[in-house]
């Protein structure tokens, strides 16, 4: 082999140097790639869809060796010997960032390891990230007070907003519909809502949360990661429930499941935070 079919076949290989009977040999070893991609999770599912943007800027750091590369164009590459390496993504310092993937056996992993690379592989590993915004919805407790009788009229009167809460499975506690035909009878349903009839107390949620969507106050598009989908599809299970099964004391069938929806529309009521459909601002402790 001549000189220069020597230099065409070790070009991008790896040089180690090995003692042998006190002679320095030459090793040559043909490395791989670690890919890793960053996106932005914006529906919060763990998984890398069609539209969802790339991160860059997001500091990942392989081991063992501890180096750290910022993500260019929403990936960072490593070019490594053939062997065993973990991947840890950085934690920005704002706290209304959650990571959503990779995940093991269905739980998300930082780091990610146990990721095996053999010459000339890339392996290619996918982190996802999502951020939270106050979801902007308003309680009960508005709705009742001068506040919400103010936003209820805020088009002159307070008749579609009274259809509104007609159209829904709206029940009392004993059970019976509900359906106000005046201010004033829904502000005391309100006020009167208790849990012994679970069903009473997702009612006086599913209210209010009606009328922050009519209101403008909360995206009925907007996702609720906790619930693992729209606010929409938050709604239209509860008024479902609702419908089904109006009265739900202790000892119901339907009594916790009822109960884990109002949990829900409760959060969302208080301002607990939606998923952002775009990025949010993201700093690291430390640049690279």
């Amino acid at each position: 082999m001549n000189m220069q079919q020597t230099r065409r076949v070790l070009t991008g290989a790896l040089l180690t140097a090995t003692l042998v009977s006190g002679a320095a040999m030459a090793t040559y070893v043909y490395p791989g790639k670690i890919c890793v991609k960053k996106f932005y999770d914006r529906n919060a599912n763990g998984i890398w869809n069609s539209g969802e943007p790339l991160l860059s800027g997001w500091p990942m750091t392989l081991d063992p060796g501890g180096i750290t590369k910022n993500t260019v164009s929403g990936q960072a590459i490593f070019v490594v010997a053939p062997g065993t390496y973990s991947i840890t993504e950085g934690t920005p310092i704002q706290t209304n960032w959650y990571q959503s993937a990779p995940r093991v056996g269905g739980v998300v992993v930082n780091p990610l390891t146990g990721i095996h690379v053999y010459s000339y592989q890339t392996k290619t590993v996918k982190f996802g990230n999502y951020c939270k915004k106050p979801s902007g919805g308003k309680t009960p407790g508005f709705w009742s007070n001068k506040n919400g009788e103010a936003a209820m009229n805020d088009d002159g009167g307070n008749g579609p907003e009274l259809q509104l809460l007609r159209d829904l499975n709206l029940v009392d506690g004993n059970g019976n519909a509900f359906d106000p035909t005046t201010y004033g009878q829904f502000e005391t349903w309100l006020l009167d809502s208790t849990a012994v009839n679970m069903a009473y107390k997702l009612s006086s949620h599913l209210a209010a949360m009606r009328l922050n969507l009519e209101a403008g106050f909360v995206n009925g598009n907007a996702i609720y990661a906790p619930f693992g989908g729209t606010v929409n599809e938050l709604v239209a299970l509860a008024d479902a429930s609702l419908g089904s099964d109006p009265y739900t004391p202790s000892g119901h069938a339907e009594r916790a499941y009822q109960e884990q929806l109002k949990n829900d529309l409760d959060a969302l009521n208080n301002g607990d935070g939606v998923v952002s459909p775009t990025p949010c601002k993201r700093t690291f402790t430390t640049t690279y």
